[in-house]
């Protein structure tokens, strides 16, 4: 799966390392900070299929890495693979990342753990390269606009049974490319069609949106529980069960 991501990303010039991209000089202009394109992070689980593939689709990666080299489908994959789970800070949007894949993913493993949870899932960005804009600052329209061609196909080779958008860009970028709906859950959640596949759709609100973020993940100060995070992961295990029998 890492070898297809590498092929597609080169053969467009969203390679890190071989950046061509026809729409550079318009999405860097202007732009001190600017960095080229970031890989998806591909965990080895999500890749083997060890669990039910679930895909998260957020923004711009708000940071990008000045080194090229780092921003390579390998690079990213061992970073993340080893990072310290419990020391990001848990108000911030990675730690939120991972703590959402972790309830949905230890309903197929109850045995799973939140730090472990990075192993099984992947992440990919909506707009492949970055303004590094202070404060991590949404990247301009013009990036989304330019990578949305890019996504079809990466979904393609990512082949993702779940697919959580995070923020309006991602969610827009998912509505351009799905050929239908075959069933709404609810204002949030719904069982789409995309390269011919049933996939099940989470929109969240991106997590820097804190207020929308809290009040959808519902956190129970009592329980302990992001109760609204149970409810649609009991949504998805009901879905990919159905799909397996």
């Amino acid at each position: 799966m890492l070898k297809k991501l590498e092929d597609y990303y080169k053969q467009n010039g969203i390679f890190a390392t071989e950046f061509f991209c026809k729409h550079k000089s318009e999405c860097s202009d202007g732009c001190e900070n600017f960095t080229g394109p970031k890989s998806a992070f591909v965990s080895s689980g999500y890749e083997n299929g060890a669990l039910p593939r679930l895909l998260f689709l957020s923004l711009d990666s708000g940071n990008g890495d000045k080194i090229d080299k780092n921003r390579l489908p390998y690079s990213e994959r061992k970073r993340e693979e080893v990072r310290d789970v419990l020391a990001l800070p848990k108000h911030k949007h990675w730690f939120r990342t991972h703590e959402l894949a972790w309830y949905i993913l230890k309903e197929f493993n109850e045995l799973l753990k939140i730090g472990e949870a990075k192993g099984y899932f992947a992440h990919a960005n909506s707009a492949k390269c970055c303004m590094n804009k202070s404060q991590k600052k949404k990247a301009d329209k013009i990036l989304f606009k330019n990578c949305q061609k890019y996504l079809k196909k990466e979904l393609e080779i990512l082949e993702p049974k779940i697919i959580v958008t995070q923020g309006n860009e991602a969610k827009n970028a998912i509505l351009e490319i799905i050929e239908s709906r075959i069933k709404n859950i609810n204002g949030f959640a719904s069982i789409v069609n995309i390269n011919n596949r049933e996939t099940f759709w989470l929109h969240t609100y991106h997590p820097n949106n804190w207020g929308a973020f809290n009040k959808q993940r519902h956190f129970n100060k009592e329980t302990k529980v992001a109760e609204g995070w149970e409810f649609y992961a009991d949504l998805i295990y009901t879905f990919i069960s159905q799909k397996n029998v």
